[in-house]
């Protein structure tokens, strides 16, 4: 009998790029978490809404494209919980994380040790905790906190999908 267990890319293929992310998450500079972190829920964001829209094209230039409404990951953390697709503890993490991007993105001298970035990741919800003799730094608390929203946001497209908008027949 083998009892070696399977690798979870065969046992979970679905988590596949989730994988490929948290490997390259974890070589990142602080500046690169922050991006990143940010980059993967906005791309996660958009697979969501598209999810629940209709199908056609005026969906997809609601999401992509030049001037496209639903294009910046504000937009995206707005509208999804706005249409449900998010809880509102999903949302403040996703508001907390972008702001702690927006940090990142511009400031030149920045850091998880800076005051305004320590304050927004104190917030995080989803962030492991200090305990006993264990101390959660700044980064850790955003690592932790972004890890676990964009592990619960993996297959939400799929479940979205199942409560996809329809075209109605509208009277007239």
């Amino acid at each position: 009998m083998n009892d070696i267990p399977k690798p979870l890319s065969e046992t979970h293929p679905h988590l596949s790029g989730f994988m490929d992310f948290l490997a390259d998450f974890n070589k990142e500079t602080e500046r690169g978490a922050a991006l990143a972190a940010a980059a993967m829920l906005d791309e996660q964001l958009a697979r969501i809404i598209e999810s629940f829209l209709i199908p056609n094209k005026g969906s997809k230039a609601l999401i992509d494209g030049f001037n496209a409404p639903l294009g910046t990951f504000s937009a995206r953390i707005a509208s999804s919980f706005a249409l449900g697709l998010l809880s509102e503890v999903e949302y403040r993490e996703c508001e907390l994380i972008r702001k702690v991007r927006n940090e990142f993105a511009h400031q030149i001298k920045v850091s998880f040790k800076s005051e305004k970035v320590a304050s927004l990741c104190a917030l995080l919800q989803l962030s492991a905790k200090s305990y006993s003799d264990v101390h959660v730094d700044t980064r850790g608390q955003f690592t932790t906190a972004a890890v676990a929203l964009i592990l619960n946001l993996t297959n939400r497209p799929h479940y979205v999908g199942q409560k996809r908008l329809q075209v109605e027949n509208w009277r007239t």
